[in-house]
């Protein structure tokens, strides 16, 4: 059972952010910091990938542990969340795949591995962007 009314609920819903998130901004500075230059939040790429590196063709997705079904899901309401959650991973898999098919490199990472190490996020990243780069030579 739900400890907040319906409005409480809401009005907490309305505040959990989908972009510009901590993970992001803290990833985003470090590879600015490394001098490595992006666009973020593209609407005009499938999925509305967090970081872009568009002219490689390489896509970033900083994905939280709830939203992307790797948490425990919530007790009330459990059918709903389970459907929902269910949906997102689906939704992912397809973004990555459609993506993919046009030639980009997709890489996920999550809020904790970021927080945890952000070293070895960037290093990822960079390999990505420097495998394209070896390519296209």
């Amino acid at each position: 059972m739900d400890t907040h009314t319906p409005e409480q609920r809401r009005r907490n819903m309305s505040r959990i952010k989908s972009k510009n998130t901590k993970p992001e901004r803290e990833l985003m500075k470090a590879l600015r910091n490394n001098g490595i230059w992006f666009t973020h939040h593209r609407t005009d790429i499938l999925g509305k990938p967090d970081i872009v590196f568009k002219r490689k063709k390489v896509a970033v997705f900083v994905d939280s542990a709830f939203w992307h079904g790797k948490a425990n899901i919530p007790e009330n309401n459990r059918e709903y969340w389970i459907k929902k959650l269910e949906r997102n991973r689906q939704r992912d898999t397809e973004v990555n795949s459609k993506l993919a098919e046009q030639g980009w490199i997709i890489i996920r990472l999550e809020e904790h591995e970021i927080k945890k190490n952000l070293t070895i996020c960037l290093e990822k990243i960079m390999c990505a962007l420097s495998n394209r780069q070896q390519r296209n030579q």
